[in-house]
């Protein structure tokens, strides 16, 4: 047996009215029917390859204590028995201790939802029933499990259907319990209470495993925003124009309260909030793109789903307006921004990838332990902040033939930093109903797709999609393809690329109007309304805040966040668990 398999206790215990030798080891726990004849071939020294059942404690929530009542031999008398006081009887006494314990196991009833499972076990006595628990509870500490022991859980009771408290405490809190995590909850009582908190290190963050959000998107952003500039300000880094960010040392997990959520279905496949909640119990992590988002060149906040302009920027706007109408309002707001059909001028220069083998369109899908993501983490490990591996495409898609206006050009991007002036950059120059830019798939129950379905979680890349001026016809297209997850790339009025880092400006300037004008040759009485139109512009959309600026820069970094990622569904259930056979109780 290898040396990583060594007893950390055994003993015969009962499972299901049969007698078992049951095994710990430091990542299994094991059990065989007792006093088995040995195979002729067996040998002493490997005992644990002939079990008929077996736990991966990776997978393992907790254990708890049960009272299992012991087979009992009192004597029973009938409703109308008469007990004669002079003849002796026995009263056989039961312990006041439990007498068995469960492990509670996760199994995967399908749709990348989790569950909890039990096994139970009976003991002689009540002392070894302690000891058995004691004994798992200690091995699921080992550090090779990386489990958090401390969190400290933010909950935003205004989230979503407002029911975030009592998700929490009827389906989180329990759970939490089980596995001896010891929680500090904090209900939030203002729009960047969470994050204040975090800034002002109000939580003594050194001695906690890590943060979690009960509620929505924008809690998570908020929390990410306010861990990130305490890092930075704690390391004395100040955020400015092109700084580094430090990855922090604390993780952050997210339990769905909110509208979309779309941060936990993207990195967990689901909106289930038991799901969420087991994937932080078990410590998984799993790195995950991060932008910094900069304003005229001065550092604003980070980003880690969206970025929209024109209609994804518009929708937001109009919907922080009617806050009263709850989650409906994305979809009034949504109607409105799509009947307006309005498109606003603007030049956009990105820094494409220098990795030619990966594609916003390649058909490659993220998944837990993702090649691509994974070389992204040992680059992003060997430096000093963030992941610098490549995972774009660097190719020119055609554009919108109907837009004279419309040009690409291969031009360095030198006006904005010596740094840039390398091949991969590209402008993009015209009038857009929207400009959207990913860091993950985006994907949620409305479009389980997502806006971006092949978008990596952890690549170091972003995926910045350009809807040119199109009719309405053409821009609703676009939308059902997006949610259905169906190909994009013939659309003529669309382009997609890969990118580490883009820049977006206004073009609002009279030498702007200029250039439009010389371009589009547009006659002298109709400048009055080309003026009108570049004058326009919309907001962005990050993360669900607005930016009211329209002149920004972007660029990807890498954190992580509590989550194993997608489990690939092509995979046999003993490749996702690593358990064999195990008999759960009836629940």
């Amino acid at each position: 047996m290898a040396d990583t398999e060594r007893f950390l206790f055994t003993s015969t215990v009962e499972h299901q009215n049969k007698q078992y030798t049951l095994t710990l080891t430091k990542h299994n726990l094991y059990w065989e029917v007792a006093n088995k004849h040995k195979h002729p071939e067996s040998c002493d020294t490997e005992p644990l390859f002939r079990h008929e059942a077996s736990l991966d404690l990776r997978e393992v929530v907790g254990v708890k204590a049960v009272k299992i009542p012991a087979k009992s031999s009192t004597l029973s008398f009938g409703k109308n028995a008469k007990v004669d006081e002079n003849v002796p009887y026995c009263i056989e006494m039961q312990p006041i201790g439990p007498l068995g314990f469960s492990v509670v196991i996760i199994t995967r009833p399908g749709n990348h939802r989790w569950r909890c499972k039990q096994v139970s076990f009976q003991c002689k006595d009540s002392s070894l029933c302690h000891q058995w628990i004691t004994a798992i509870k200690e091995a699921l500490k080992s550090e090779a499990f990386c489990r958090p022991k401390k969190l400290v859980v933010f909950v935003n009771p205004f989230s979503g259907k407002k029911k975030a408290v009592k998700l929490y405490r009827d389906k989180v809190l329990p759970l939490f319990e089980l596995a001896d995590i010891h929680v500090t909850y904090i209900e939030t009582e203002r729009q960047n209470h969470a994050r204040d908190l975090l800034v002002q290190n109000s939580l003594d963050l050194k001695r906690i495993d890590g943060l979690v959000c009960v509620g929505g998107d924008g809690m998570f952003s908020e929390v990410l925003n306010g861990l990130l500039t305490f890092t930075a300000h704690d390391l004395h880094i100040e955020e400015m124009d092109r700084f580094e960010p430090v990855a922090p040392d604390i993780r952050i997990g997210i339990i769905p309260a909110g509208s979309t959520n779309t941060i936990v279905y993207t990195t967990t496949g689901t909106s289930d909030v038991v799901t969420s909640t087991l994937h932080i119990i078990l410590g998984d992590q799993i790195g995950i793109d991060v932008n910094s988002v900069n304003v005229n060149d001065q550092f604003v906040r980070y980003s880690v789903t969206l970025l929209g302009y024109g209609y994804m920027g518009d929708l937001l706007k109009d919907s922080d307006n009617k806050r009263w109408m709850g989650p409906s309002r994305y979809s009034w707001s949504g109607t409105k921004s799509f009947l307006a059909n309005n498109a606003y001028y603007g030049e956009i220069k990105y820094r494409l990838s220098s990795n030619s083998d990966s594609h916003p369109t390649d058909a490659v899908k993220c998944y837990s332990g993702c090649d691509i993501c994974s070389m992204a983490g040992q680059s992003n490990s060997r430096s000093t902040s963030k992941v610098e591996i490549s995972a774009g495409r660097d190719t020119d898609l055609q554009l919108d033939e109907q837009s004279d206006f419309m040009k690409h050009s291969n031009s360095q991007s030198s006006d904005l930093s010596g740094s840039y002036s390398d091949s991969n950059w590209r402008t993009v120059i015209g009038k857009f109903v929207a400009v959207n830019s990913v860091t993950m798939s985006c994907s949620c129950d409305l479009s389980p797709p997502g806006m971006s379905p092949y978008c990596h979680l952890g690549d170091g890349c972003m995926d910045l999609i350009m809807v040119s001026q199109c009719s309405r016809i053409e821009f609703l297209k676009f939308l059902l393809r997006t949610a259905k997850g169906e190909e994009r790339k013939n659309l003529d009025f669309i382009q997609m690329h890969r990118v580490k880092e883009f820049s977006f400006r206004p073009l609002t300037e009279d030498s702007d109007l200029l250039s439009i004008s010389s371009e589009e040759n547009i006659p002298q009485s109709k400048k009055v309304k080309l003026k009108r139109q570049t004058s326009r512009t919309s907001v962005w959309n990050c993360d669900g805040e607005v930016i009211d600026q329209p002149k920004i820069s972007v660029r990807v970094h890498c954190q992580l966040l509590f989550a194993r990622g997608v489990e690939d569904p092509s995979l046999q259930d003993d490749q996702k668990r690593n358990c064999c056979s195990p008999s759960f109780d009836n629940s």
